[in-house]
C-alpha cells in the first residue's frame, strides 16, 4: 500500500444513463469522451487511505486463504466496491464489471444489435424513454413509459438497469420475450426478434414549409455540431423559425449541452456547476448563435439533465418558448471512473444550476405553454402531435410579430 497513489481515470458527464437495449450502456453521456483525468494524492492523504483500507486488505487476505469455501477473488473486490457505493447515499451510483465497461465503450461506434429501446436509470427503476425508429421494438408496438418486468419468463422488476440490459441484448436474429408493465394498455408480453441498427442522434425536417424541426435524442459527442448543421441546412431550405424537440432526451455530455444551447443563445451564462466545497463555475455560450431566429423548445417529463440545462438556459435568457410538460428534474452531475482492471463506477460529483441560480433537482423546468400528452395519445406523425402543433403556433406567432 505504500508509494504514490494514482486515482482511477474518470470521465465527467451529466445524464441519467440512457441505455440502448442491444449493446449494454450505449450512453449519450459517454460518446466522445469526456476529458480523462488522473490525480496523484498528497503523501498525507495516501497514508490516510492506506490506513483506512488496511482492514479491507486484511479481510481479503483472510478470506482467500482460510474461508472453508474458496471465494472468487474478483467477486470479493466487486462486492467491496459495491458496498462503498451503497454507503454514499447516491441513487445514481453504480459499479460496472469489466465486460459491461468494455461493451459500454464499444457501443460508442453507434451500431447495435438488440431490440431498439432507450432505457433511463431512475431512482424508481429503469424506464423505457425512447423507442427507436425502424427497430424491432417499434414494430412490436412498445411505447415510452413502459417498464421491462420480465425477460424470457424471468422476473427482472427489481433488477438494476445493467442486469436488464444484459438479459435483453443479444445477436441479431435471436428472439427474446419481454414482459412489460406501466403502459396505458396494462401488462403484456411480447416476443421480439433482435436485429442490428444504427443509433440515431438527430432527426430533422421542414414543417409548414418554413419551420425547421430538429429532434435531438442524445447529448453525445458531436451533437451540437449536428444540430448546428441541421439548422444551417433548414435555413437554406427556407426555415424562418425552429422547433427544438428534447422530449425523451435523458441527457449527456455537459459540454454538448452548453454547445447546443449556444446554437441559439449568443451571449451569457448557460449553466453553473458546483462541486463539493467549491465555488460555482459559470459556463457561458461558446459559439456564434442564430440569435434572431424564432424558437420553441419541446420538453416532457422524460427530458432530463442536459436537456434541462438547454431548456433552462433558453427560458432564463427569454430566448424562446418552452412547450410541453415539466421536465424530469435531475440537477446533478455524475462521473464515470474507469479502474485499472477495466471495470468502472459512476457516482455524483457536482450539482448544476440554471442561469437564474435555481436548481432543478426534484423540480424540473416548467414550460410556458403546458400541453400534457399521455402515452396512448402519442401520435406517430408530427402533424398529429398536439405538442408539436402548439410549438409551431408559438413560432409562427413570433414570425408574424417580427420577433
Amino acid at each position: 500500500m505504500a508509494g504514490e497513489f494514482e486515482g482511477p481515470r474518470s470521465r465527467r458527464f451529466t445524464g441519467i444513463l440512457p441505455v440502448t437495449v442491444g449493446v449494454v450502456l450505449a450512453l449519450v453521456v459517454a460518446a466522445g469522451l469526456y476529458v480523462l483525468v488522473t490525480g496523484n494524492r498528497a503523501a498525507g492523504a495516501d497514508a490516510d487511505a492506506a490506513a483506512q483500507l488496511e482492514p479491507l486488505t486484511e479481510l481479503y487476505d483472510a478470506l482467500t486463504r482460510s474461508a472453508v469455501d474458496a471465494p472468487d477473488p474478483s467477486k470479493l473486490v466487486e462486492g467491496a466496491i459495491e458496498g462503498m457505493l451503497d454507503q454514499v447515499d447516491d441513487p445514481y451510483a453504480r459499479y460496472f464489471g469489466r465486460e459491461d465497461f468494455d461493451e459500454f465503450n464499444a457501443s460508442l461506434d453507434g451500431t447495435f444489435s438488440g431490440v431498439g429501446l432507450m432505457l433511463e436509470d431512475t431512482p424508481e427503476g429503469p424506464v423505457i424513454v425512447s423507442v427507436l425508429e425502424g427497430t424491432p421494438a417499434e414494430r412490436a408496438g412498445i411505447v415510452e413509459g413502459e417498464r421491462i418486468v420480465e425477460v424470457d419468463g424471468e422476473d427482472v422488476s427489481n433488477d438494476p438497469l445493467e442486469a436488464i440490459v444484459a438479459k435483453v441484448k443479444g445477436a441479431a436474429g435471436t428472439k427474446v420475450t419481454l414482459g412489460l408493465s406501466g403502459g396505458d394498455g396494462g401488462p403484456r408480453t411480447l416476443k421480439i426478434t433482435r436485429a442490428e441498427f444504427d443509433l440515431p442522434l438527430i432527426e430533422s425536417e421542414l414543417l409548414d414549409d418554413d419551420i425547421g424541426y430538429v429532434r435531438l435524442l442524445q447529448f453525445a459527442d458531436g451533437s451540437a455540431q449536428g444540430v448546428r448543421r441541421e439548422v444551417e441546412t433548414l435555413m437554406g431550405d427556407g426555415a424562418k423559425g425552429f422547433v427544438l424537440d428534447l422530449r425523451g432526451n435523458p441527457g449527456g455530455l455537459l459540454e454538448e449541452a452548453v454547445a447546443v444551447a449556444s446554437v441559439f443563445i449568443e451571449d451569457g451564462e448557460i449553466v453553473a456547476v458546483q462541486e463539493r466545497g467549491g465555488a460555482r463555475e459559470s459556463l457561458a455560450a461558446v459559439d456564434d448563435a442564430f440569435e434572431e431566429v424564432p424558437l420553441a423548445v419541446l420538453i416532457d417529463e422524460r427530458s432530463a439533465s442536459a436537456s434541462e440545462i438547454v431548456a433552462g438556459a433558453v427560458q432564463d435568457a427569454d430566448r424562446g418558448t418552452l412547450v410541453g410538460e415539466t421536465t424530469f428534474g435531475k440537477g446533478t452531475v455524475q462521473t464515470i471512473a474507469q479502474f485499472s482492471d477495466g471495470s468502472g463506477a459512476k457516482f455524483t460529483t457536482a450539482r448544476y444550476f440554471t442561469p437564474s441560480g435555481d436548481s432543478i433537482e426534484g423540480v424540473g423546468v416548467k414550460p410556458e405553454v403546458d400541453v400534457a400528452l399521455s402515452n396512448d395519445e402519442r401520435p406517430s406523425e408530427l402533424a398529429d402531435d398536439p405538442q408539436v402543433s402548439a410549438a409551431l403556433a408559438e413560432v409562427n406567432e413570433s414570425i408574424a410579430a417580427g420577433n
